[in-house]
């Protein structure tokens, strides 16, 4: 796959949409290409994360464990290629909320977190894409009520685009999830 395509694979991603080519070029300067052969997992629930995942070409798995050992897996969901996975985790570094396995011999596109964060140190326009993507996703949470002073600043997409503040965003957006699943069991 060329790196246009690649390019154009990252470009359709919330965090990278309507980015600039030279912006999209420095994301991808740090990427790295990855074989994955049928049935390799990517990474497993509870590691560190480490950085986002797009799939070019094969099939991705998601799924998580039961609470018990030796309990069935139960599956999330399949990625085709274009999709990706592990957008928080090139935020936050919180650990895995599920593992990732190539259902098929697949290629990835890693983009690692280090990376990232530098990317968004000195590319303002990058920091402030990802920013605004995540107050959009907070913003677009139906049950989901910030009560503090940064909620204003949340729903204007006034944040200053800084890593402490995207951390924080994933923090609730990973609280609300995890609210989100347990009550709908």
């Amino acid at each position: 796959m060329s790196e246009n395509s690649q390019e154009g694979s990252i470009a359709n991603i919330p965090f990278f949409k309507g980015l600039s080519t030279p912006d999209l070029m420095a994301i991808m300067g740090i990427a790295i290409t990855k074989t994955l052969e049928k049935d390799e997992n990517i990474f497993s629930q509870d590691d560190p994360s480490d950085g986002l995942y797009v799939l070019l070409n094969g099939k991705l798995q998601i799924y998580i464990f039961s609470g018990f050992i030796g309990g069935a897996s139960k599956i999330l969901a399949e990625l085709e290629p274009g999709q990706h996975v592990g957008e928080m985790g090139l935020i936050d570094g919180e650990p895995r909320s599920a593992s990732v396995k190539a259902l098929v011999h697949s290629e990835v596109l890693f983009i690692p977190a280090a990376g990232f964060s530098t990317v968004i140190e000195t590319r303002p326009e990058v920091a402030r894409q990802v920013i605004n993507t995540l107050c959009d996703l907070i913003n677009n949470q139906p049950k989901l009520i910030i009560n503090s002073e940064r909620a204003a600043l949340i729903k204007d997409k006034k944040l200053a685009p800084t890593l402490p503040n995207m951390k924080a965003l994933c923090s609730i957006l990973r609280l609300h999830n995890n609210k989100t699943a347990i009550s709908s069991r």
